[in-house]
């Protein structure tokens, strides 16, 4: 009798286990990277610490901590580097706040958004590591018109 409840416990930790792994390939296969930017951005993930540490690099979060330009107690960083950079909502607009695309450009990513209104593009550099989505970079696209002082991503 002990014998068989050895074996029953053992044969369901190893199916227990392939199950969580199937689970977590489903995940990563079904949350491209293209989703995860737009909910990224139109939930504002981005503001929160806990979702950056898990799904930023450690040089982006270099990066946006070297950006932060104000005195904080502990760990800051520059949310705002996904945003547009504008302060007030557009005059004439609806103050819409959303992605409006999202292009793939090899392991970089175009995303187009409205901020409060106003138009703009970021470029992100992600790929899948780790069973996650990890943000390289984070940077203006060559080709957007924004005003913004962050760095262009090639």
């Amino acid at each position: 009798m002990k014998r068989f409840v050895i074996v029953f416990i053992s044969i369901f930790v190893i199916s227990l286990s392939y199950a969580v792994g199937q689970i977590q390939k489903e995940i990563t296969s079904e949350d491209s990277i293209k989703s995860f930017i737009v909910r990224m951005y139109d939930e504002k993930l981005y503001e929160d610490y806990d979702f950056l540490q898990e799904h930023c690099s450690p040089e982006l979060l270099k990066k946006l901590q070297e950006a932060y330009e104000y005195d904080a107690d502990g760990v800051a960083y520059a949310t705002w580097l996904f945003r547009s950079g504008r302060h007030d909502e557009k005059p004439g607009s609806d103050g819409a706040t959303m992605v409006v695309d999202v292009k793939e450009e090899g392991d970089r990513y175009v995303y187009t958004a409205l901020d409060m209104g106003w138009e703009f593009a970021r470029m992100i550099k992600a790929g899948i590591g780790e069973g996650r989505i990890i943000i390289e970079d984070i940077g203006i696209n060559a080709d957007s018109k924004n005003d913004s002082q962050i760095p262009i991503v090639r």
